[in-house]
């Protein structure tokens, strides 16, 4: 237990030595496969980027756009001969193109908004800032970096799978066929895991062509896995910090402090109330909560508006990719299973954790309300009091990050998703 905690965790006595966020070793793996893509918000904050980095944002929009329309091309073609199944797997290859194309949009070195919430993660809203405030602020800390960390060898681990099923599944069926024995192929054609229209190829009879067209496939959805597994993972991790400043700020307001002495009596009666000396002290610990509370709603509101397009997009894509990956694997066929099981799990469970992580925001917010209604207003002064009413009229309403400010991204938009996707499945598989 402890050789597999030593892999999986880092060393705390290690991580004791940290003064950034940088320097945690979770956060160094998801700049490394960022970097991939020119996505790292750290490096576009740092100012003018090189021109090799510009020049991969080029490339990779090429690819996307080429994929797109070769695939399309493709499909127009081939209309009269593809199978139901086939033109699925069409649909599906079209739909992920769309959302990684979005999500390069988003991460374009002119996407200031994306920077910015970026950096503003990186520098000053993760825990390790704040992990010196208290004893239980330092608690939180370490349980949401042993979640972050698991979290990214979790994601990193299933990413590298989902590709390697993607891809060797073709290229086996192409080997137990025995296509690879002849250098040309007459009476048949190579599986692909994409299909795309390249006349000057002959890649589905050529073996030549068929071994380049091989290498882009494998690159192409590395480049796809990384927009989306990595970005959510990158979203994920954001969200992860704000739950744990929302449970800072809960036990914060659940154990404000009582007067220490009775101060007022009345006859035969005596109450409690703060003292001068407590009432300033009690007024500089409600500034300082509503602060913390004004500081993480105003960076949700920034994540939401920032990666509120994107997940509009992704909830789109999940709700009609859903059937149609359910569609495919309804083939029940060995290699059907092989090929778009794995996918369709990676991408369900894409939604359904991502979905979950964002519950944590809204159901944690909502416990605000009664935190601040517990707070001892009964034994502070007129003014203390007001603040409170104040400041229990602001957390009346939950915090969400909402999809292009609209949608709330939780469990309940989750489940109408799969509830859908089912419906539309059903559809599909009567007609």
């Amino acid at each position: 237990m402890e050789r597999i905690k030593k892999i999986l965790l880092e060393d705390e006595a290690v991580i004791n030595t940290y003064k950034s966020s940088s320097d945690f070793q979770y956060i160094k793996n998801l700049r490394f496969q960022l970097r991939a893509i020119n996505a790292w918000p750290g490096d576009h904050f740092a100012g003018n980027q090189p021109k090799y980095k510009i020049l991969i944002n080029i490339v990779v929009c090429s690819l996307y756009t080429f994929c797109f329309i070769s695939s399309i091309h493709y499909m127009k073609i081939n209309w009269g001969i593809l199978s139901f199944y086939e033109l699925g797997h069409m649909y599906i290859v079209l739909l992920m193109t769309v959302v990684s194309l979005s999500r390069l949009f988003l991460t374009l070195p002119q996407s200031t908004k994306y920077k910015n919430v970026g950096n503003l993660f990186l520098s000053k809203m993760h825990l390790i800032y704040f992990k010196d405030v208290s004893k239980y602020a330092m608690k939180t800390y370490k349980k949401i970096n042993t979640i972050s960390q698991l979290f990214t060898r979790f994601l990193t681990v299933q990413m590298f799978v989902g590709i390697c099923l993607f891809n060797l599944i073709p290229m086996w069926t192409n080997y137990s066929s025995g296509k690879f024995k002849e250098k040309i192929l007459y009476n048949s054609t190579y599986e692909h895991s994409l299909y795309l229209s390249i006349p000057p190829l002959k890649i589905y009879t050529h073996l030549d062509a068929y071994v380049f067209a091989c290498l882009l496939y494998w690159f192409m959805s590395y480049v796809c896995s990384t927009s989306f597994c990595m970005l959510d993972l990158l979203l994920s991790l954001m969200v992860f910090n704000l739950w744990g400043h929302f449970k800072i700020l809960l036990h914060d307001l659940e154990t404000f402090p009582l007067p220490s002495t009775e101060v007022a009596s009345s006859m035969n009666v005596s109450t409690k109330l703060y003292s001068k000396e407590e009432l300033g002290i009690i007024s500089q610990k409600l500034k300082q909560c509503i602060d913390y509370h004004r500081l993480i709603s105003d960076y949700t509101n920034n994540i939401s508006e920032t990666f509120g397009p994107m997940l509009f997009v992704y909830y789109v894509f999940h709700q009609v990719s859903g059937c149609l990956l359910l569609f495919e694997c309804s083939q029940m066929t060995a290699e059907a299973l092989m090929r778009y099981l794995p996918l369709s799990v990676i991408l369900f469970q894409q939604l359904i954790q991502l979905s979950v992580i964002f519950e944590l925001i809204g159901s944690t917010s909502e416990k605000l309300k009664d935190a601040v209604y517990g707070v001892p207003w009964q034994y502070m002064d007129t003014n203390n009091r007001r603040v409170v009413a104040i400041f229990l009229f602001y957390v009346q309403e939950p915090i969400h990050v909402k999809a292009l400010g609209v949608i709330n991204v939780g469990v309940t938009t989750m489940a109408t998703i799969l509830k859908t996707s089912l419906s539309y499945f059903t559809v599909l598989r009567s007609m």
